[in-house]
């Protein structure tokens, strides 16, 4: 054991990884049907889930820094033929359903923005996590709150997709994904 403090940003860095990694083996050999795959009409997509989880972490570690967010810098919301402001908060069940995307892109989106996050998240000093940034629509929060929605958004939407992954394959998909 050792007496040396954990930095907070390491600690939300820690916290953010284990999602993609989840999502990842738990989409490894899924059909673009099973992705798209809904339980009931207004139910979330495997595919739905991933690029919201990725858009918004993305979305508030950019405004958190200041930077712009890789959605539009990088062409994303080009490559995905969506807005540049919608990030699948307060989406309808209608945009839910329509949402479509190559896997290439669903995926390479989600690298992305988790590797700009956790860029971002590195860098942050003790005065940025204190500073209020916006969150939701009309609610500021201090930035260290606003990445511990984020964590925990991340945390609630990979289980979502891991659950909707079973639904899809059965049971025993953890096992041969080599998760136990």
């Amino acid at each position: 054991m050792t007496d040396t403090p954990v930095d907070l940003c390491q600690f939300i860095v820690a916290l953010l990884e284990g999602p993609p990694r989840q999502i990842t083996l738990a989409t490894a050999d899924l059909t673009d049907e099973q992705l798209s795959y809904q339980p009931t009409a207004d139910s979330n997509s495997i595919a739905w889930l991933v690029w919201h989880l990725s858009r918004w972490r993305d979305y508030v570690s950019a405004a958190i820094c200041g930077e712009p967010q890789i959605w539009v810098s990088a062409g994303w919301a080009q490559r995905y033929g969506l807005p540049h402001e919608r990030t699948g908060l307060g989406d309808t069940p209608a945009q839910v359903a329509a949402f479509r995307v190559e896997r290439a892109a669903l995926f390479g989106y989600m690298d992305a923005a988790h590797a700009a996050t956790v860029a971002r998240v590195t860098s942050l000093t003790p005065a940025q996590l204190v500073h209020l940034t916006s969150y939701l629509p009309g609610e500021s929060r201090p930035a260290w709150r606003a990445l511990v929605g984020v964590c925990s958004d991340s945390l609630q939407h990979a289980g979502q997709i891991a659950y909707l992954r079973g639904m899809v394959s059965g049971y025993g998909w953890r096992r041969t994904a080599g998760l136990g």
